[in-house]
């Protein structure tokens, strides 16, 4: 007997989540430096700046220590290069 199945009516534990949450603490706090919280031009601020580290662009990566580390964890993984024929 293999695994079960979901039938769509209950969502089994071990299923994959097709939305895994984004979430940086180092982030939040250059927010913080950044605008005042509970502003307007703050949430305008969270939109963006969550969207674009998202998108692994993150504005403060210049100056962010878990991204320098992040940068240094990728940059042994080889690379598979495409060839144009």
């Amino acid at each position: 007997m293999g695994r079960p199945q979901s039938n769509g009516l209950i969502e089994l534990v071990d299923s994959k989540s097709e939305n895994s949450g984004f979430f940086c603490i180092q982030l939040v706090s250059y927010l913080n430096e950044e605008r005042k919280m509970g502003t307007p031009e703050y949430a305008d601020l969270w939109e963006i700046r969550f969207s674009q580290a998202k998108n692994h662009n993150c504005a403060y990566k210049d100056k962010c220590p878990i991204f320098a580390k992040t940068k240094a964890k990728k940059s042994h993984v080889p690379i598979q290069l495409q060839l144009d024929f």
